[in-house]
């Protein structure tokens, strides 16, 4: 277990950090960034419709594309907390689990 963290802390490099949030859809982005059950039936919904996936900062309500959308989709319900690095307008998500608010 300690080699595989070391391993991924390594493979991510020195700037992964933790980042709280939402994943929301990229049609209503950061106007779906909260707890609340119409919020997340909207971007779940909007989802399904086909808009992307993106994550919206708690604080900053900053919105990124997502590498993976098949394991953001699987986080709506709720606020997310994400391990991962942002490039540019992307979070490269290496470790994503749900959290209270």
């Amino acid at each position: 277990m300690k080699y595989t963290l070391l391993a991924l802390t390594f493979a991510l490099g020195m700037s992964a950090a933790e980042y709280k949030g939402w994943i929301s859809d990229a049609s209503c982005g950061a106007g779906n960034a909260g707890s609340n059950k119409a919020s997340r039936d909207c971007a779940e919904n909007c989802i399904k419709g086909g808009a992307a996936p993106v994550f919206v900062t708690e604080k900053e309500q900053s919105v990124y594309k997502v590498n993976n959308a098949d394991l953001a989709k699987a986080h709506l319900k709720g606020k997310v907390q994400i391990t991962g690095e942002i490039k540019g307008d992307t979070i490269h998500i290496a470790k994503i689990v749900d959290i209270k608010d």
